[in-house]
């Protein structure tokens, strides 16, 4: 019997192969695209739980008030760790970690005398042996114990030994680091690809611990963490606790900005975007969810083509049914037949889905720096495959199924089963106002999001982006290491004469930079403090990126600072009506005995991406701060002046590698995720677009066959062609409609929620919906124009024997 169900279903399909086409190609699209978003769903939830202590790992992070807003950070004292191990035992491990980032530089010394020079890529770090006993890092070869307890011991990756040594085994060789030599102690496995922790060189903390033990607990930077492992049994509320406590026991009763300590659970560290991770990298559940719904969005819009193209279809088929009931065929065998068709052609889909997913992955996998992989061994896999093709089959089946089986045998055989509603015209009707929907609400999320991307790109951030190169000065080279001050001033004088450079500026960051440095200070006349942003420029700053000053001078072109200049933010946070009330201010750093006046103030510029509000900020010469080397460049000798750069810089720094960026390209960096948002969005709105146009094609299938006689005779007594496909429209413009009204609200509030992210963002105007209701109404009257052309053109002696 199933035999005989599975031949007379796959005759059937062969027998009705355009439809069969459309059916398999529309919901092998909607899977494969669902099949993708569920491996990078799979991919994004799994950071780091291949730990095997993963639910009892923890990270202390802080938070405080901000001038306007909260301020949030990872990054937490050097000597807070061992404060933390001794005041909670509670903690069966405690780690800290100390993590270079760019510009990171090791050098190898070959065995012939020659050096050799590597770039970290943002993965070196200092830590501890309880590193190895909190997190799973397999140990390949070398010491197995007490990794990381000797000062000057590194460990490395199987990688980074191929890299640096061309062998894996690099058991006793030495890397220089910062000045420091380190003895190769082990080689571990390369982190895996869904971690927040990718470190290929580890150093031992040790090593520089007195250097970071002299900050104390007033020096904060963003990439050194304090990790620690609950003990069994222990109650992480019980931590949370004694937080409070813990402050003023090492910081004091005084705590003007409020800041908290808090645990952040390992789970949620690569979803909280407030304090970010080591991989740079976060993606919030709001935004899993919205995966997640794309992929059931795109799986229920293949599956209304399916019951739309084949319930189209049934009115063909009434004969067949009608002969099966009269020849004794029950209506539970003739179900079980339907659905074995549907099922046969979800198999198919899923199989051409798994090829489409296949082929898309590559590319997908370098426009997202994923490594996405459809692995046969993963359960996960089959568990979703084998429940798509179920639940797709079932969704797509059933009604079909139902509607064709309960065709009475004589209505059947003498095919009037025209009647709209005995085939549930309404119920298709509101599949495809469905259909309408879903395509327009991505339609109008995509303009939103590529309007605000292009917002990003044209915003004037308050000073000059373009043609300006920022070289970094490497960190053990600069103005606080004997000669580094002079080699810089050197080197900024001797490239400003080469022959393309307008201007050099050294400074600590650009005007907007991913990183930033902020510090409180006082103001004469009040004991209250403000948090502000800082700055450190020389003369040339404010000319080479066309900051405004709008009151009082510049700072001098010297190493050590003799006044401030400050933002009108800043005025106007400290109550001045007037930018000329502030100069001859005195400003003094929390902290330290640093007090100047205030000499200029500048116009407001943005220190951070559009996400965040202008921040009150000051700048001012310090020549050990320097970190950059910014220069204005003539574009059109870029290339010659380039390569001029880099054997000067390469000349005063022989240790060091060179390399440059356009600050514009950093700048369009803070926006890559919103990028590729918009990109995908684009992606998916046109597959939602494509698997919709063949819905409209199965409903305006249906449709001319219902009213083939009655187009014959409309031709017969006069009828044009235009008049006619104008008939088939008018349904079509309905749904569409009805379509829009169901959308637009939707779209509206979801895409607002997501603005509500940036400071700075576009208003959702009424164009934003007319554009969508446009590009709907296009695309769905061109694909209804070939139908109801064919339909209109037919031959009406043709159309009038139709049966």
């Amino acid at each position: 019997m199933l035999k005989n169900y599975l031949t007379t279903a796959f005759r059937n399909l062969v027998r009705h192969k355009t439809t069969t086409v459309i059916n398999v190609l529309g919901l092998a699209m909607g899977m494969a695209t669902s099949l993708i978003l569920f491996l990078l769903v799979n991919s994004e939830t799994g950071y780091d739980r291949f730990h095997t202590k993963f639910d009892r790992i923890y990270r202390v992070v802080m938070e405080s008030d901000g001038n306007e807003r909260k301020n949030y950070s990872s990054g937490v004292p050097p000597v807070l760790w061992e404060a933390f191990k001794t005041d909670f035992p509670e903690a069966e491990e405690v780690v800290f970690t100390s993590y270079y980032g760019a510009g990171s530089l090791v050098t190898i010394h070959t065995p012939e005398g020659e050096v050799k020079k590597f770039d970290t890529d943002n993965n070196l770090v200092f830590t501890q042996p309880s590193f190895f006993k909190t997190f799973d890092r397999p140990v390949l070869m070398g010491k197995t114990e007490d990794l990381l307890a000797e000062p000057n011991e590194a460990v490395i990756s199987r990688t980074t030994a191929k890299k640096l040594f061309n062998k894996e085994d690099a058991i006793g060789d030495l890397i220089e680091f910062d000045g420091n030599e380190y003895k190769v102690s082990a080689i571990v496995e390369d982190f895996q690809s869904n971690t927040d922790f990718p470190f290929n060189i580890m150093l031992s903390y040790v090593t520089i611990k007195k250097q970071k033990d002299e900050a104390g607990w007033t020096s904060i930077w963003s990439d050194e963490h304090c990790y620690f492992l609950l003990k069994k049994g222990e109650q992480i509320e019980e931590v949370e606790r004694r937080f409070p406590d813990f402050y003023k026991k090492h910081l004091g009763e005084k705590n003007d900005d409020h800041t908290q300590f808090h645990a952040q659970a390992l789970a949620s560290i690569h979803h909280d975007e407030r304090y970010g991770n080591y991989s740079y990298n976060t993606i919030s559940y709001n935004q899993i969810a919205v995966m997640s719904i794309i992929g059931i969005f795109l799986i229920i819009t293949a599956c209304i083509n399916f019951i739309n193209l084949v319930t189209a279809e049934a009115i063909k088929r009434s004969k067949e049914v009608g002969i099966r009931k009269t020849m004794g065929s029950s209506r539970s065998q003739l179900i079980l037949q339907f659905m074995g068709e549907s099922t046969l052609v979800t198999v198919m889909s899923v199989l051409l889905a798994i090829v489409f997913a296949s082929l898309a992955l590559p590319s997908l996998n370098t426009f997202l720096n994923k490594s996405l992989l459809l692995s046969w061994s993963d359960p996960k896999i089959w568990f979703f495959l084998v429940g798509i093709t179920i639940l797709v089959a079932l969704l797509s089946g059933i009604y079909p199924s139902f509607v064709v089986s309960a065709f009475k045998p004589a209505f059947a055989l003498k095919n009037l089963m025209n009647s709209k509603n005995s085939s549930g015209y309404n119920l298709r009707r509101g599949l495809v106002i469905l259909q309408f929907m879903i395509s327009q609400f991505f339609i109008i999320s995509a303009i939103v999001i590529i309007m605000q991307t292009n917002f990003f790109s044209s915003k004037d951030l308050g000073f000059s982006k373009d043609a300006i190169v920022n070289v970094p000065i490497p960190e053990n080279a600069r103005g606080g290491f004997t000669d580094g001050s002079s080699k810089m001033r050197a080197f900024r004088e001797e490239v400003s004469k080469m022959a393309g450079i307008e201007l050099a500026s050294l400074c600590s960051y650009p005007p907007s930079s991913g990183s930033v440095s902020s510090t409180n200070f006082y103001i004469e006349g009040r004991e209250e403090d403000f948090n502000v942003q800082v700055k450190m420029i020389d003369g040339n700053y404010l000319d080479l990126y066309n900051l405004k000053l709008i009151e009082g001078s510049n700072v001098q072109d010297i190493d050590t600072a003799q006044g401030f200049l400050v933002n009108e933010k800043l005025v106007t946070m400290l109550g001045y009506q007037n930018p000329a009330d502030i100069i001859g201010k005195q400003l003094r750093q929390g902290g330290r005995d640093f007090t100047l006046p205030v000499v200029g103030v500048v116009q407001n510029f943005h220190t951070m991406s559009l996400r965040e509000p202008i921040e009150a900020t000051i700048l001012f010469n310090r020549i050990r701060s320097y970190s950059t080397i910014s220069l204005k460049v003539n574009l059109n000798q870029f290339q010659e002046s380039i390569k001029q750069i880099q054997s000067k810089w390469e000349a005063t720094y022989p240790d060091h590698i060179f390399s440059y960026k356009f600050l514009d390209e950093e700048i369009r960096e803070y926006y890559e995720g919103e990028r590729r948002m918009s990109i995908l969005i684009s992606l998916f709105t046109g597959i939602a677009i494509f698997i919709g146009c063949l819905g409209l094609f199965g409903l305006a299938t249906f449709m001319a066959n219902q009213k083939t006689k009655e187009i014959g005779v409309r031709k017969v007594l006069g009828a044009t062609v235009e008049s006619i496909v104008v008939l088939f429209s008018k349904e079509f413009v309905k749904l569409i409609c009805f379509g829009f009204l169901l959308a637009a609200p939707i779209a509206w509030y979801v895409m607002n929620q997501w603005l509500n992210n940036f400071t700075y963002k576009i208003e959702i105007g009424p164009l934003v919906f007319i554009a969508g209701l446009a590009i709907t109404f296009t695309i769905a009257m061109l694909t209804i124009g070939y139908r109801s052309f064919k339909a209109a053109v037919l031959n009406p002696t043709q159309a009038l024997r139709s049966e």
